[in-house]
């Protein structure tokens, strides 16, 4: 009896798929051995450890600040500054009194010089009220000044410690004044008069912004003599002319 052999027509050369499929993971295997699979697992590794590295680089650079103008940075130039305090009068018999003002400046300073340079002007205005009593003649009276000055000049700015900083203001203007005397056994007396006046004070800031610092800054006022007719006819003798001021600053940098 002749004995009849099967064939597999669904394979190539007689393998079936299995086989096929067994050949193409060796073929694999063999490749990822290979030079090619090699230079892969290379690349691979060392995109794996280049990226932690670029992700901190990344957040570094997004938290690092920006460089304020003490350390280099770029400066501001621009200052606008209010005053409130407490002014005190060329005469004893009138009281202190709440003071204001503010000024606006432009300046800066040269490359590796530490002080700054402004050129500022504004104005500053207090009133005040007294009485008191003659001593030539015992009669009493009571008295009212207003002064408004307007000035200009030159600040100069030392930063001393981190964002501390200290400065003085040589300024020059004119002053308005209006003040009255009225004693009970005469008639009034009225001075309304603009007169020359010299400005020094002297400032201490701190520098709690990039664009903002506070401090205290005292002044002294000289001028104002023509207002000595005022305290004649008080019989306080001659006033001298001479203002002081304390007050508390906040300053804005542009």
């Amino acid at each position: 009896m002749r004995r009849r052999t099967r064939r597999n027509y669904g394979t190539k050369g007689g393998r079936s798929g299995l086989g096929a499929t067994s050949a193409s993971r060796r073929s694999v295997r063999k490749l990822a051995g290979g030079p090619v699979g090699m230079l892969t697992v290379a690349l691979a590794g060392t995109l794996a450890a280049a990226l932690p590295g670029l992700a901190a680089a990344q957040e570094e650079v997004q938290v690092t600040p920006v460089a304020s103008t003490e350390e280099g940075g770029a400066g501001t130039h621009l200052i606008a500054e209010v005053n409130l305090g407490l002014g005190i009068a060329p005469v004893t018999y009138l009281g202190p009194n709440f003071a204001y003002g503010g000024l606006i400046g432009v300046g800066g300073k040269f490359r590796d010089f530490p002080l700054r340079f402004y050129f500022v002007t504004g104005a500053d205005s207090i009133s005040f009220s007294g009485d008191g009593s003659n001593p030539n003649t015992g009669t009493a009276f009571t008295a009212e000044r207003t002064y408004v000055d307007i000035f200009g000049g030159l600040r100069l700015l030392l930063p001393i410690y981190d964002q501390i900083r200290t400065y003085v203001d040589i300024l020059g203007g004119a002053s308005y004044i209006d003040g009255t005397v009225s004693r009970v056994d005469g008639p009034s007396i009225t001075k309304q008069d603009w007169f020359a006046e010299f400005i020094g004070a002297l400032g201490l800031q701190y520098r709690w912004h990039e664009y903002a610092s506070t401090g205290i800054r005292a002044e002294v006022l000289f001028g104002g003599q023509d207002a000595e007719v005022l305290d004649t006819y008080a019989g306080e003798g001659e006033g001298g002319g001479v203002r002081f001021s304390v007050m508390v600053t906040q300053t804005w940098h542009i």
